[in-house]
C-alpha cells in the first residue's frame, strides 16, 4: 500500500496543481484507511480487519476532465485494482498524459488500459469486472450503468460516481473487507467463557 501511495504521489507531481493535491490527498487517507487494523478481541480472539483489492474497475471517462480521471484512477489503484479506462477523443490526450506521468514514476502499465469508450455496453456486461466507476458527473449516464449494472446475473456490483471517486473519505468503495479471526480463547485466552462462567 504505502509503495503504490508514494508512486502515485511522485506521478501527480507531473500533473496541474488540482490533480497532483487530490492524488495527494488520496495517497495519504489511503495510508491510514487501506493498511490492516487490529479491532477489539472482546473474549480473547485477535481480529485484523483488512482491506485488499476487488479486482478490474471499468472507468467510464469519455468527456471527463484531469481532476475526474486523476481521482477516478488514483482511486482504483490505491486499493489495488487494475482498471480499463474507457476514453473518447477529449479524454484520450488526458489520460495518456496521467498514464505518462504514471509509468514515468514507475507504474505497470498493464495496470491501466486505455480503450475506445465506444464497447461500453459490452465491458460492463464482462462477468470479470469488479466494479463501474465514472470518471464525469453525467447523471443520465449513470442511471443508465445502473440500469445495465441491475441487469447483470450475479452479484451486485458497485457503481462508483466521480464525486465519490474523487473523496477521501470513499475509498474503501474500490476494496473489498476481510476480517481475520485467530480465535485464542481455547488455548489460554479467557478460559471462564469455555466453562460457562462469566
Amino acid at each position: 500500500m504505502a509503495e503504490r501511495a508514494a508512486l502515485l504521489k511522485r506521478a501527480g507531481a507531473g500533473l496541474d496543481t488540482a490533480s497532483a493535491a487530490l492524488i495527494a490527498a488520496l495517497a495519504q487517507q489511503a495510508e491510514q484507511d487501506l493498511t490492516p487494523k487490529a479491532l477489539p478481541g472482546p473474549t480473547g480472539e485477535s481480529n485484523e480487519l483488512r482491506q485488499h483489492a476487488r479486482g478490474v474497475f471499468v472507468a467510464l471517462a469519455a468527456g471527463a476532465g484531469q481532476r475526474g480521471l486523476s481521482g477516478v484512477v488514483a482511486s482504483a489503484l490505491l486499493a489495488g485494482n487494475a482498471l480499463a479506462l474507457l476514453v473518447d477523443e477529449h479524454s484520450r490526450p488526458l489520460a495518456e498524459k496521467l498514464l505518462q506521468a504514471l509509468s514515468g514514476a514507475g507504474l505497470d502499465r498493464s495496470l491501466v488500459q486505455v480503450i475506445g469508450h465506444e464497447g461500453q455496453t459490452a465491458w460492463i456486461a464482462s462477468a470479470g469486472i469488479a466494479g463501474v466507476c465514472l470518471a464525469t458527473p453525467d447523471a443520465t449516464l449513470a442511471r443508465q450503468v445502473q440500469r445495465q449494472l441491475a441487469e447483470r446475473p450475479g452479484a451486485i456490483l458497485p457503481l462508483i460516481t466521480v464525486f465519490e471517486a474523487c473523496s477521501v473519505g470513499q475509498l474503501y468503495r474500490f476494496a473489498a473487507e476481510q476480517t481475520l479471526t485467530i480465535n485464542t480463547a481455547a488455548a489460554g485466552g479467557n478460559a471462564a467463557l469455555l466453562a460457562g462462567g462469566h
